[in-house]
């Protein structure tokens, strides 16, 4: 009968069963988990692999980086494009003085410290200027014999009287330990040509120690913006005294 059923059929094994509607908590969670967008899931993923403790940050990567193509001003002139990033770069280097004045600090190149890279033993930068490679540790940076850069300092703490861009000639070019004679040619060739160097160092400031240069690269004018800190062959303490002569001897 329609509607009945006997206790006989529903003992029977053979008989299909109708299946109760229950549904999947699984699936219901999985259709109402709402997609993030690919920036949040990008930002999620990175979370996990930053740490509380403080780290010198190389590089900053933004959450929109937005560059032009390469070929942007691929119709400009070669003097107009050069006008253009010295006039960008002078711009950037002003801004920077402000700023600098402001705070009462000297200029610090964030994306190239010499002086943190070396005193925390990392040679992201020292490694990166040429062919040859140095190891940093503690051993290395205390021996005498090992051609290792033993500390950074500023141009006004090596020199008691620095000038830059004053009667300059090809002779007073000094090639250092890197090996890098290729732009050391190239700043003898601009210095032995009237304003020559001040034509690729667009604005400096020597109290602040920020340079500005603009280069020739991938067909196209780019500015690059510097501090003074430089590389020295001798330890902060190296100067004459009994201080030192006992170090000697004790080594």
């Amino acid at each position: 009968m329609h509607g009945y059923s006997s206790s006989e059929e529903s003992d029977d094994p053979r008989r299909p069963r109708a299946q109760p509607a229950t549904t999947n908590n699984n699936d219901q969670k999985k259709k109402k988990k709402k997609k993030l967008p690919p920036q949040k899931s990008i930002n999620r993923i990175w979370k996990k692999f930053s740490k509380r403790k403080f780290h010198k940050a190389l590089a900053v990567l933004p959450f929109d980086p937005v560059q032009p193509p390469a070929t942007y001003h691929s119709n400009e002139l070669l003097s107009a494009g050069y006008e253009r990033a010295a006039e960008e770069c002078r711009r950037k280097v002003e801004k920077i003085i402000k700023e600098c004045k402001r705070v009462n600090m000297r200029y610090r190149d964030p994306g190239w410290d010499l002086d943190w890279d070396l005193k925390y033993e990392k040679g992201h930068c020292l490694n990166h200027l040429g062919s040859q490679k140095f190891e940093l540790n503690r051993t290395t940076l205390l021996s005498s014999q090992v051609a290792v850069p033993k500390a950074v300092k500023r141009v006004h703490e090596i020199f008691e009287n620095p000038t830059f861009m004053k009667e300059v000639s090809g002779g007073d070019v000094k090639q250092g330990s890197l090996g890098d004679c290729w732009i050391m040619a190239g700043l003898t060739a601009l210095a032995n040509v009237p304003g020559g160097l001040q034509r690729i160092c667009v604005a400096h400031n020597t109290k602040i120690g920020i340079y500005g240069f603009v280069f020739y690269r991938d067909g196209e004018w780019i500015y690059s913006i510097i501090d003074d800190k430089l590389y020295l062959k001798s330890p902060l303490w190296d100067s004459p005294s009994m201080q030192r002569d006992l170090l000697q001897q004790i080594d």
